[in-house]
C-alpha cells in the first residue's frame, strides 16, 4: 500500500516536471517569436522612414527647382514690361513747340539723329552732358530751365541757330557749334534744317527713353 502511494507520488512528479519542462520550453518558443516579430516591427519602421526621408528630400528637390524657374520666368516678365519705351519708338512722345504741338521718331528717324547727334554734338556733349560745364547738360530739367526755354524741339532747333548762353543774354555763336557761325564751324556749313530738327528731337527722345541716364555723361557713358 506504502509503496503504491510512492509510485503514485512518483507518477505526479513526473507528470509536473514533464508540464513545466513544456511550459518552459512554450515560453522560450513564444519569447523568441516576439523578439522576431519585434526585429522585423523595427526593420519596417526603419524602411518606412528612409522611405519618408527619401520622399522629403525629393519634395525638397522639387521644391527648389520649381522656385527657381518662378524666379527666371517672373524675371523675364519684368525685363519684358520694362522695355516698352525702347520697343515702340514711335509711342514715344516729343514735344515739338510750347503750344502743345507734339511729334514721335521713327526707328530711322532716331538712327538718323543718333548719326548727327554724334557727328557734331558727342565731342562736347557724350550722354547728354556737356565737358565744357558740368552743372548744364542736355536733360529735359537743366533745357527746361534755360533762356529761352530748350526742351522742346523748336527752342534747341533756335539755340542750334543762334545760341546763347543759359540766361539767353550773351551770343556765344562763335564759341558754340551754330549756324550764325558756320564759317567757324566747319561741321555746321552743310546743316540743314532738317539735320537741327532731326539731332533736336533724337535729344529729346533720349530724355525720354533713358531719363535716369541721359545728361550723366561719362557716369554711364
Amino acid at each position: 500500500m506504502r509503496s503504491g502511494f510512492l509510485c503514485v507520488l512518483a507518477l505526479v512528479g513526473l507528470l509536473g516536471l514533464r508540464l513545466h519542462s513544456a511550459f518552459v520550453a512554450q515560453k522560450l518558443h513564444n519569447s523568441v517569436h516576439e523578439r522576431e516579430a519585434r526585429s522585423e516591427l523595427l526593420g519596417e519602421v526603419l524602411q518606412t522612414s528612409l522611405e519618408l526621408e527619401q520622399a522629403d528630400e525629393l519634395h525638397t528637390a522639387w521644391d527648389s527647382a520649381f522656385r527657381l524657374l518662378a524666379g527666371v520666368a517672373l524675371s523675364a516678365v519684368l525685363l519684358v514690361g520694362a522695355a516698352p519705351a525702347r520697343a515702340d519708338v514711335e509711342d514715344v512722345v516729343i514735344a515739338v513747340d510750347e503750344k502743345g504741338k507734339t511729334t514721335s521718331l521713327t526707328k530711322e528717324g532716331v538712327v538718323r539723329g543718333k548719326r548727327l547727334f554724334n557727328a557734331a554734338c558727342a565731342i562736347c556733349h557724350i550722354g547728354g552732358g556737356t565737358k565744357t560745364n558740368q552743372n548744364v547738360g542736355l536733360s529735359t530739367e537743366e533745357l527746361s530751365g534755360a533762356s529761352p526755354n530748350r526742351n522742346t524741339v523748336e527752342g534747341l532747333i533756335d539755340y542750334l541757330n543762334n545760341p546763347t548762353t543759359y540766361d539767353g543774354l550773351k551770343d556765344i555763336s562763335e564759341i558754340h557749334p551754330s549756324i550764325k557761325a558756320a564759317d567757324v564751324w566747319p561741321k555746321m556749313r552743310s546743316m540743314q534744317q532738317q539735320d537741327l530738327y532731326d539731332m533736336s528731337a533724337y535729344i529729346l527722345y533720349m530724355n525720354q527713353v533713358i531719363p535716369e541716364k541721359w545728361g550723366g555723361g561719362k557716369q554711364y557713358y
